[in-house]
């Protein structure tokens, strides 16, 4: 009777379970990023494979591509691998509910959690996308899970899968990296040489993978100074800013608040392209008012993580994650792990009515999927179809980019095109000047093109001071408006 009970109570969560399963599974983006086209050039063509920060991501996709595209062979590698996001997704979600109920042996508090954390922008974002993100995930909560276990049965084998796990999750992301440090800290708290033993001897794996990529994969003779420069290859590029200035004080808190709801500027364009959604403001207003009315109840308290100690490393591994995402420049994709975490330490700061989460989740779901995840997969903000068009139509012209790196990518995935030489953006001053002597023609969007923010634009603004507007070639319809193709020339 009691069992039944609870199914009855619960009837909201398997409602709202479902429609989170439609949407990660059948709501794919349609505006794909740079990365995204990185990483499906990885897995259709097979090249590649083991980029450093993120080992093996390519090649876990391009195993399961390679086998079932000889069942369907019409498959698109890009779709395919937002489907096993959305899977991982929802792995993920199944393994922290079970977590939950573990730790706390209450399941309605499980079920809000795990709805919460489904609804958050961040979470949903990279569900339905091709990122690096998720999957990464599902590995270290499974390490969590099996440090949950050694905590409640002292059983040694526990700490070896958690570390397994652990070593797994860093080999997909090394972002990672923090929530196995969080996890050897909480080791630590037992003083026993056989844990920290038994945890450090997987982590070996990792720097075995990454040898073994870099000499028989890459070729490059071993040396621990290569080992290191191949671990850290983002940090000795061109790409990597690592000072800390105003930016990462603006920026953080931004991209935290954003792991949980999406505010953007593409807000503005989607009311004027379905303003029926100007209901959904009020709507998801009343279930955030709720929300607030209902942590009227809460009642903080003096933190003791004395006999916390799942607690305790789950804290340490939020303010790890959290320090290196502010470190990165507020990286909204290095919070997306958060969520999972909060509700692993919450408690230890604070009590509170579960019915805050769930009207919260309620909120975050109609407004994410409504202002984000939809439209995402509807519309088509850029048109690039209509640019990389233009561009085969003129095979002797450069084109000056706002998007280079994108277009260069989507032309070879596409088309399987390499045409990366003549597509260029601002950070090409070289290569500008050697196609100015030759008399080249400039063709580029930058001049009317919307783009949507983003945290590169702030951290790495552009500049088109120099630039000096010839004539109009080709207007391309987009959602977002359109913009021009233009001739160009450059002030001396």
């Amino acid at each position: 009777m009691k069992k039944y009970l609870i199914l009855i109570r619960s009837y909201w969560y398997y409602i709202a379970m479902f429609i989170v399963i439609i949407i990660y599974l059948f709501f794919p983006g349609n505006n794909l990023s740079i990365d995204s086209f990185e990483y499906g050039c990885n897995v259709k063509y097979g090249e590649d494979l083991f980029l450093p920060h993120h080992l093996f991501y390519s090649f876990f996709n391009y195993l399961l591509y390679d086998f079932v595209i000889r069942f369907i062979p019409s498959i698109d590698a890009l779709k395919f691998m937002q489907f096993v996001n959305g899977i991982f997704a929802l792995l993920s979600l199944i393994l922290f509910h079970k977590i939950i109920t573990k730790k706390t042996n209450d399941k309605e508090k499980a079920n809000s959690w795990t709805f919460f954390i489904a609804s958050c922008f961040g979470v949903m974002r990279f569900a339905v996308n091709v990122e690096t993100y998720i999957i990464p995930i599902f590995f270290s909560l499974l390490s969590s899970y099996s440090y949950l276990n050694y905590l409640k049965t002292r059983r040694s084998r526990y700490i070896l899968f958690c570390s397994i796990a652990a070593s797994v999750a860093c080999l997909f992301h090394q972002i990672h990296l923090f929530w196995g440090i969080g996890l050897f800290i909480g080791l630590l708290r037992t003083k026993k040489i056989k844990n920290i033993l038994l945890f450090l001897i997987p982590t070996f794996t990792v720097l075995i993978a990454y040898s073994t990529v870099l000499t028989c994969y890459i070729h490059i003779p071993f040396s621990i100074e290569n080992l290191i420069t191949y671990l850290a290859d983002y940090y000795y590029s061109n790409d990597a800013d690592i000072h800390i200035g105003s930016v990462n004080f603006i920026l953080t808190p931004i991209s935290f608040f954003r792991t949980f709801f999406q505010v953007h500027g593409n807000i503005v364009n989607i009311l004027q392209l379905v303003p029926a959604f100007y209901a959904i403001i009020p709507v998801a207003a009343v279930f955030l008012g709720i929300s607030l009315y209902k942590m009227k109840s809460i009642r903080f308290k003096k933190p003791n993580f004395q006999y916390a100690d799942f607690e305790f490393t789950h804290f340490i591994i939020f303010i790890l994650q959290l320090a290196f995402a502010f470190f990165s420049h507020g990286n909204a994709e290095f919070m997306v792990m958060l969520p999972f975490l909060i509700p692993f330490f919450i408690y230890v700061f604070a009590d509170f009515n579960n019915k805050f989460i769930t009207y919260m989740a309620f909120a975050m779901l109609i407004w994410n999927f409504c202002f984000a995840i939809f439209p995402d997969n509807h519309f088509n903000y850029q048109n690039n179809e209509g640019l990389i068009s233009t561009i085969e139509e003129n095979p002797d012209k450069i084109f000056f980019l706002k998007e280079k790196s994108l277009i260069a990518g989507r032309l070879y995935y596409e088309r399987g095109k390499k045409e990366r030489y003549r597509l260029l953006d601002d950070s090409d001053t070289t290569a500008i000047k050697s196609f100015i002597k030759e008399n080249k023609v400039f063709y580029t969007d930058v001049l009317t093109k919307k783009m949507p923010f983003s945290r590169g634009h702030i951290a790495c603004p552009s500049d088109y001071s120099n630039i000096i507007f010839v004539r109009n070639i080709k207007h391309i319809h987009s959602d977002l408006g359109g913009f021009y193709v233009d001739e160009i020339k450059f002030k001396e």
